[in-house]
């Protein structure tokens, strides 16, 4: 099994072209739009209510730890309360109604056993997204989202209300624990990235790549571990230092790493081949973002590129992952949106950068590679 198969946990060993992928997502969601329309509408008013059963349901089995202990096999309930520490009737109530969702396996015997969706929530798993589950379901950030009506309303920042700080001071600052959260979050969504990002990017005439607002330094580390003969930068907050050299050490290119602590609104290093945003530009408003792509065009030498990498909302009504980060982005920060190709477009000229090519990656994720205008 190729390890991006493994990463996406496809049931086919082939990693189906973006064009597949968009296609099966289109036929995904018609279906979705064709039941909708054969369902009562209170009852589609009630499924979207009830998405916070979801949530908190899901939460709690994996902060429980049960995708851990069911690794072994099914168990029944029982066991699984004597294991995790909680009370066996409102355990088994959260496992049955999370196997009607499609969440664990609960067998006619009444044991519970992990499927492919528990199994990737498990601590060992070497693609888990149990950090995210852990980050939306968390009580800090379910106050965040109590708060959301303040800034529908026009009336502030819901992270502020819930917490009296901007969402970085709170993740950076305030609570630690937040913190760790949210970056476990952010480096396990782009290590699956990252890994398509180093399969399907051409490197070519690459030898030195700086990975701007790179977190703990994953995605980075994934690149130079697919290519050994390239050297890399990651510039981050000086917080970051101490993940970034474990990261590094642990996946084996620290002598090809190296961590600059900085700040990318002021000055990013200059004279490298390659320039990353990774997942930053959609944190940030139209003003904020310019000044980070012309920060990085003042450090990019002629024959420099910088690929950004973002996926874009879609035009119309159909489902979009993008146009669910969009309401992550309402809630977390202040000015901070995903947006469609035009309004990317638009960002490339106030930056004075011009858009070389667009590359859309398996996972419907886009590689805007730029160029500065006047070496274009």
């Amino acid at each position: 099994m190729s390890e991006v198969h493994e990463a996406l946990g496809l049931p086919v060993p082939i990693v189906p072209p973006p064009t597949v992928t968009r296609a099966m997502t289109a036929t995904r969601r018609a279906l979705g739009r064709t039941q909708d329309r054969m369902t009562v509408p209170f009852q589609v008013v009630f499924d979207r209510m009830f998405g916070l059963l979801d949530n908190k349901a899901l939460f709690i089995a994996v902060e429980l730890g049960v995708p851990d202990v069911l690794e072994a096999g099914p168990l029944p309930v029982g066991r699984l309360a004597e294991e995790t520490g909680a009370d066996e009737d409102a355990l088994d109530r959260v496992l049955r109604y999370l196997a009607s969702r499609g969440v664990f396996r609960l067998g006619p015997d009444g044991r519970y056993a992990n499927n492919a969706v528990t199994d990737v929530l498990r601590r060992n798993h070497p693609w888990s997204w149990r950090a995210w589950v852990l980050l939306i379901g968390s009580p800090w950030n379910w106050d965040i989202w109590k708060n959301l009506e303040v800034r529908v309303r026009g009336e502030g920042s819901a992270t502020e209300a819930a917490h009296g700080c901007d969402f970085f001071t709170y993740v950076n600052e305030r609570d630690p624990a937040a913190g760790a959260a949210f970056n476990e979050a952010m480096a396990s969504g782009s290590r699956v990235q990252a890994l398509l990002f180093a399969e399907h990017y051409d490197f070519e005439g690459v030898r030195h790549v700086c990975d701007v607002g790179g977190g703990s330094g994953s995605v980075l580390a994934r690149v130079l571990t697919a290519h050994p003969a390239l050297r890399g930068t990651l510039l981050e907050l000086p917080a970051l230092a101490a993940d970034a050299a474990r990261v590094f050490s642990e996946t084996g290119v620290a002598e090809r790493a190296e961590f600059v602590a900085g700040d990318f609104f002021e000055s990013v290093p200059a004279g490298c081949d390659l320039y990353l945003l990774f997942s930053v530009i959609h944190d940030w408003g139209d003003e904020e973002c310019a000044r980070i792509l012309q920060t990085v065009a003042r450090a990019m030498k002629p024959g420099s590129r910088l690929a950004v990498v973002e996926p874009h909302i879609e035009r119309g009504a159909a489902g979009n992952f993008a146009k669910a980060t969009d309401l992550l982005m309402l809630a977390f920060t202040d000015d901070g949106r995903e947006r469609t190709l035009s309004e990317f477009a638009a960002l490339w000229r106030r930056a004075g950068l011009t858009e070389r090519r667009r590359i859309v990656l398996p996972s419907l994720f886009d590689v805007f590679e730029l160029v500065v205008a006047s070496n274009s």
